[in-house]
């Protein structure tokens, strides 16, 4: 009877493949994300993000259609989303806001953070705590200053969740930018 019942289990966990959740690359207490800004790259459209965020966008160049920028300087937030020829959003970014000209779209109250809660102006050590161990952590640029770069590979998560998460922190600590990216790039 034992051996029957193992012999069922072996067979229900071949008939469904490896789960993404047990692959190698998958660090133990890691926990994927799945929206930012309540965008869910490689699943919202344009038209979802204009119903959430207002029609107030702009290309950030004429020759950069697939981009569309929202900047709030009242809440000091800019949200950008890279989408393909169908207007399906790859990529959202949340960051600090630049001010200047064309920075003048008002953005809904708590438009900004992820799914599981980590915001502009957050720690490292808050981001590490909601995700975990992350793919890579160096320096890099922002703006002209040099950040300290934290990134996530959900790739263990598969194919149809987002795959990428970004962060970058400033000299202070502070959280200045976050993507959060359907496939890996």
């Amino acid at each position: 009877m034992a051996a029957l019942a193992a012999t069922v289990l072996l067979g229900a966990a071949m008939a469904r493949g490896q789960d993404p959740a047990d692959s190698a690359d998958h660090p133990p207490g890691n926990v994927n994300e799945l929206t930012l800004a309540g965008l869910r790259p490689g699943r919202t459209d344009m038209r979802a993000a204009e119903r959430r965020l207002g029609a107030d966008w702009r290309h950030p160049a004429a020759d950069e259609r697939d981009v569309y920028d929202w900047c709030d300087a009242r809440r000091g937030v800019e949200i950008s989303l890279e989408a393909d020829s169908r207007g399906q959003i790859r990529v959202v970014t949340v960051e600090q806001a630049r001010g200047g000209a064309g920075c003048d779209a008002h953005l809904p109250p708590g438009a900004f953070p992820t799914g599981r809660g980590m915001r502009l102006g957050g720690t490292a050590g808050q981001l590490l705590a909601i995700y975990g161990k992350p793919f890579f952590q160096g320096q890099a640029s922002w703006r002209g200053h040099t950040v300290r770069l934290i990134v996530f590979n959900f790739s263990w998560a598969g194919s149809a969740k987002p795959q990428i998460l970004e962060s970058s922190f400033d000299a202070r600590g502070r959280l200045v930018k976050m993507t959060l990216s359907a496939a890996y790039y």
